[in-house]
């Protein structure tokens, strides 16, 4: 992580590629000054640390793993007021320590309303009114209410573009945790009829928070072998850019797991089974184009090989797992230098360490 810059983790697939576990490993390891977020509601970040499970909606889950870091949530941020709440109450966060830009606006129970009479949930849309939140403050809509107005966040209000400038003319740095996927982009990623409501992408993340393209740090891609999509309560979530959908036994039997329970995911904010796909190698070569990281991280490695499953050595991973990782490597032109094979923190291959 680069010191004195803004340093973003970025999903490079189609949301849940355990971001939140490579921000809280991060945070963990460099101690960054500010976590910064545009924070929303309809994705969770999932981390464990020190055995406990922590999720999170609107604050970054890296503050789990790093409690000396002061938390920005930027002007773009579409807000739930009680789930919010319920989140700085469980997390015990001073207004000290939280920072909230006066002009991200909250969710009304109207907007929830709406999306669903619009039938989004057909195109796997998890329903939480921030779509509908967008658009109203996109039409400047005398419907919005913004942050600074609402009397149980007067006390966390603050220029957050003002914090992280001056902070970053301080030489301190900033982790920059985004939400959702690059193939979930609104104008970059796949259909756009099956997208979210925004750019996803570290340029757009920058200016989000207010910051210089000359304050760019790291950008760690996070990718996952079998990419997911949200699933659906009527109708289709749509496809993956020609991906094959397959299934969770499929993956089950090619990794070799033998466990007892189905080897599944549900999503963090739906409970619905996550769809799965092959791997999709032009999706991945277009989020290297246009988001450029500069260090990959590759989370579920155990679903390549069961084998691997809580490794945190490289020479203990399996050829297979090494193979996909100099396949990334070969494609992408970047290090896979962090790898995932577990949930927990530890779980985790930091092939920095091992070099140095």
């Amino acid at each position: 992580m680069k010191k004195g810059k803004f340093n973003i983790v970025i999903g490079a697939q189609a949301g849940s590629e355990s971001k939140g576990k490579l921000a809280a490993f991060l945070a963990n390891k460099f101690n960054p000054d500010i976590l910064a977020m545009a924070a929303s509601p309809n994705a969770g970040h999932t981390a464990y640390v020190n055995g406990k499970k922590y999720v999170t909606y609107h604050l970054p889950v890296s503050y789990v793993a790093c409690r000396d870091s002061k938390i920005c949530l930027g002007p773009s941020s579409v807000i739930n007021v009680p789930i919010l709440m319920g989140e700085i109450n469980a997390l015990g966060i001073s207004p000290t320590v939280l920072n909230i830009h006066p002009r991200a606006v909250v969710i009304k129970r109207s907007y929830l309303q709406k999306e669903r009479r619009a039938g989004l949930l057909k195109i796997g849309s998890t329903n939480q009114g921030v779509g509908e939140a967008r658009k109203e403050k996109l039409m400047r809509s005398d419907d919005i209410t913004f942050a600074e107005n609402v009397v149980d966040l007067k006390s966390y209000i603050a220029d957050t573009v003002d914090i992280i400038n001056v902070s970053l003319k301080r030489e301190m740095t900033v982790l920059c945790e985004m939400t959702q996927g690059f193939d979930l982009d609104l104008e970059h990623g796949i259909d756009p009829h099956f997208c979210t409501s925004k750019m996803i992408n570290p340029s757009m993340a920058m200016a989000e928070a207010g910051v210089p393209p000359s304050m760019i740090g790291d950008i760690y891609g996070v990718l996952r072998p079998y990419p997911i999509r949200v699933n659906n309560r009527e109708g289709s979530s749509g496809p993956y850019a020609g991906s094959a959908e397959i299934t969770w036994g499929e993956v089950a039997e090619r990794c070799g797991y033998k466990g007892k329970e189905t080897l599944e995911e549900l999503t963090t904010t739906t409970k619905l089974l996550r769809r799965v796909f092959e791997f999709n190698t032009q999706r991945f070569l277009r989020f290297m184009d246009i988001c450029r990281p500069t260090i990959l991280c590759l989370q579920f490695a155990n679903y390549i090989n069961w084998g691997d499953y809580c490794k945190n050595k490289w020479e203990d991973l399996s050829r297979p797992t090494r193979s996909f990782v100099y396949k990334l490597e070969h494609l992408g032109k970047v290090r896979v230098v962090y790898i995932g094979t577990g949930p927990q923190h530890e779980h985790m291959v930091d092939r920095l360490v091992e070099i140095t």
